[in-house]
């Protein structure tokens, strides 16, 4: 079953638990859209794969392990790439995140904006971020926003650990949980990058 995609994932979910369309979206989003998801032709949110995942009693993991997961180590891989000065390979490899609307969407611009940059290309840059401010302000997400500020101002933005740290403490008081694991998963990769070997963490 690894070849099939997210929306082949649930729908063989969903039928083998002989729920319809209509049971499976309820109040949170249309038959039509979840009708699109299994074709194939529309991306949920992470909170609508929640739903679903919980509709089908269904692991989450299960559900995005062949669309989102791929969208996630391709965000990751372009990064990398973009560090190491490679920035053809680096929007080759988050293309397929760009169209996302979730946190993940906005990584992947905003690294193949930086990658544009690099490039000479700051038109298309630009052209490709413009409505991610406006989202960014909408959710709260100050350290996207000001990465995405630097990007051009010439500044690069990122945050130490306790920075991040702050910024999940932050999250879970606003009620964010998804928002708080990630800067708290951030401030920990950074603590450990920042440990000589041997040390303890």
């Amino acid at each position: 079953m690894t070849d099939e995609t997210l929306g082949q994932r649930i729908r063989r979910a969903r039928l083998e638990r002989g729920l319809t369309l209509a049971q499976v979206a309820g109040d949170d989003f249309s038959r039509a859209f979840l009708n699109q998801v299994e074709m194939g032709r529309s991306q949920p949110s992470t909170r609508v794969l929640r739903v679903i995942a919980t509709r089908l009693g269904e692991p989450l993991d299960y559900l995005v392990e062949g669309s989102l997961l791929e969208h996630e180590l391709g965000v990751e891989r372009g990064r990398l790439a973009l560090a190491r000065g490679r920035q053809l390979v680096a929007l080759e490899l988050i293309e397929p995140a760009l169209a996302d609307r979730s946190s993940l969407g906005v990584d992947a611009r905003l690294c193949a904006a930086e990658a544009l940059i690099g490039l000479g290309r700051e038109a298309e840059a630009r052209s490709l971020v413009e409505g991610d401010q406006r989202l960014l302000r909408a959710r709260g997400d100050s350290f996207r926003l000001r990465r995405l500020e630097g990007l051009f101002s010439g500044t690069r933005f990122s945050l130490d650990p306790p920075g991040h740290e702050r910024l999940a403490e932050r999250a879970l008081r606003e009620g964010r949980r998804e928002l708080a694991l990630e800067h708290f998963r951030t401030a920990r990769v950074l603590r450990d990058a920042a440990q000589p070997a041997g040390a303890p963490s």
